[in-house]
C-alpha cells in the first residue's frame, strides 16, 4: 500500500459520490471520480471538496474524464451500472450491467492490476464471478450482505429498544431476498438475540431486512438506497487501505470454503491489504446450511444461463 492509498471510484452516481464522500470524510487517501458521463464527476467532487471544511479532512476527490487517470490504484471500487427500480430484482440488472463491467474489468486489469476492487453493482456475486472467470488474479471482492447486515442489526436494535451500537448480527448468502440473517448468532448486548426477543418479533426482524431494498426502491421509484450503502463501503475501503482484518460479510468466489467451488457467496472475511485473507467459519445449524445450499444453487443456475454469453466475450 502506498503511502497515501489511491482509492478510485467507477461510477459517479448516488452509490459512487456518496462513497467518496465517505471515504474524504474519514481521510483515507487520495479519491479519484469517474464516470463515463461528461461532466458527472466533476460536478459531484466539487460539490463534495466544498464540504471539505466539515469533514476537517486534506482527502480531495479529483474528478476524472479518462480510465488511465486511475491508473495505479489501490482500489477501485465500481459503483456504475443501471441502478435498481421499483419492481425489479436485483439479478434482474445481470443483463443490463454485465457489458458495463466487461470493460471496466478490462481496463483494470490494464491500468492498476494489483488493486483490490470492490464491487458495489448489483447482481454483485454474479457479475464477480464473471469477472474472476475472466481474469482470476484479480483481487475482486463484493459489497455481498455487508449492507444487508447493517439493516439486521438496526431492525434488531428497534425491536428491542436500544441502540444499533449494542447489538451484533450478521447476514451471509447473497444480496438478495435469499439472504440468510443468521439469528441464532445475533446478540443484544450480552444476550442472545432469541433470548431478548419473542419468536414474532425475529420473525418480522427477518421479514424487514430481506425486504428493506425493495421498499426504498419502491418508495424512490428510480433508484435503490445509497446512504448506508456508501457508508458499507467507506469501511470496507478503511478496512483494506489501514489493513484492520475487519471482518465483513463480502462476496468472495468459493475455492473450498464452507464446501463451496466455484460460485460466488456473501462469506464472513477478514478485509485487509490483500482483500480478502481470511473466511471466518461460522457453525452453521441444518436450516442455515440448507439455506446457504439454495444461494450456491441459484447463483450456479445463473451462471449456467450466461455460459453462452461469457464463452462470447471471453
Amino acid at each position: 500500500m502506498t503511502e497515501r492509498p489511491k482509492i478510485s471510484i467507477v461510477g459517479a452516481g448516488n452509490v459512487g459520490s456518496a462513497g467518496a464522500a465517505a471515504i474524504a470524510a474519514r481521510r483515507l487517501g487520495s479519491v479519484f471520480l469517474y464516470d463515463i458521463i461528461e461532466d458527472l464527476a466533476f460536478g459531484k467532487a466539487m460539490d463534495i471538496n466544498h464540504a471539505g471544511c466539515f469533514f476537517h479532512s486534506d482527502s480531495r476527490v479529483t474528478a476524472c474524464r479518462s480510465f488511465d487517470e486511475l491508473a495505479g490504484s489501490d482500489v477501485v471500487v465500481i459503483a456504475a451500472g443501471a441502478p435498481r427500480r421499483a419492481g425489479m430484482r436485483r439479478k434482474d440488472l445481470l443483463q443490463e450491467n454485465l457489458g458495463a463491467l466487461q470493460s471496466t474489468a478490462a481496463d483494470i486489469m490494464r491500468f492498476c492490476p494489483h488493486a483490490v476492487v470492490l464491487v458495489v453493482t448489483n447482481p454483485a456475486e454474479s457479475l464477480i464471478w464473471f469477472m474472476k472467470q475472466q481474469y482470476p488474479q484479480m483481487r475482486v471482492i463484493g459489497l455481498g450482505c455487508t449492507l444487508d447486515t447493517v439493516r439486521f442489526r438496526f431492525f434488531l436494535a428497534e425491536a428491542a429498544g436500544v441502540s444499533a451500537d449494542s447489538v451484533d448480527g450478521i447476514v451471509i448468502g447473497t444480496h438478495d431476498d435469499n439472504m440468510i440473517p443468521l439469528v441464532k448468532h445475533a446478540r443484544i448486548g450480552s444476550n442472545r438475540a432469541e433470548e431478548t426477543l419473542t419468536s414474532e418479533q425475529i420473525s418480522e426482524v427477518v421479514t424487514d431486512t430481506r425486504q428493506a431494498g425493495a421498499v426504498i426502491v419502491g418508495k424512490l421509484k428510480t433508484r435503490g438506497s445509497y446512504y448506508a450503502a456508501s457508508c458499507c463501503v467507506a469501511e470496507i475501503v478503511e478496512a483494506v487501505v489501514r489493513d484492520t482484518r475487519k471482518v465483513f460479510p463480502v462476496g468472495i468466489v468459493c475455492d473450498g470454503q464452507y464446501g463451496y467451488h466455484d460460485t460466488c457467496l456473501a462469506l464472513p472475511a477478514a478485509v485487509g491489504a490483500d482483500g480478502v485473507s481470511e473466511i471466518v467459519i461460522i457453525d452453521l445449524d441444518a436450516e442455515d446450511r440448507k439455506a446457504l445450499d439454495f444461494c450456491a444453487s441459484e447463483i450456479r443456475k445463473t451462471a449456467g444461463a450466461f455460459h453462452g454469453f461469457l464463452k462470447a466475450v471471453l
